[in-house]
């Protein structure tokens, strides 16, 4: 099985979606999005980016991105990856590795202070992986606060 990792365009906006709707019902969470709306953010300056990943050109999983602020210590934006999903029986495969290898290379070459993403607190498996790639957890003494649309 020959596995690559390429980036993502507009034209795979489809499988974008169905990898972030299997994604959303993992994580048993609602998703709104559809696939003119992600054509949009993808469009934006500065907007969402993906790479996908394929098994002899099949697409088994993605890893959706975007610099989304910056490091004013540090004086470099930073690349926030916001969904990693790859197909259950392509899991254990190195399929994740390879991801997290183009994406270190796409922070790199464009001068990113860091890499951040997140992840739940029940999924061990993830946590165990990013562990093993080098993850750590970086906001000890900090606390994530949100305010949903809800409310402004």
């Amino acid at each position: 099985m020959l596995i690559n990792v390429r980036k993502g365009t507009e034209t795979d906006s489809e499988v974008i979606l169905r990898f972030t709707k299997k994604l959303a019902e993992f994580e048993n969470l609602n998703c709104g999005l559809t696939e003119e709306r992600l054509i949009e953010l993808m469009s934006e300056p500065n907007g969402l980016c993906a790479l996908i990943a394929e098994a002899d050109g099949v697409p088994i999983g993605v890893m959706t991105y975007y610099f989304y602020k910056i490091a004013t210590f540090a004086g470099k934006r930073v690349l926030y990856i916001e969904d990693v999903y790859i197909e259950e029986k392509f899991r254990d495969c190195g399929v994740g590795t390879k991801l997290f290898e183009k994406i270190k290379s796409i922070a790199g070459e464009s001068d990113c202070a860091r890499l951040e993403w997140k992840c739940l607190d029940w999924n061990t498996n993830a946590q165990n992986f990013y562990n093993k790639i080098g993850g750590k957890i970086s906001d000890k003494g900090w606390l994530t606060y949100t305010i949903d649309k809800d409310n402004f």
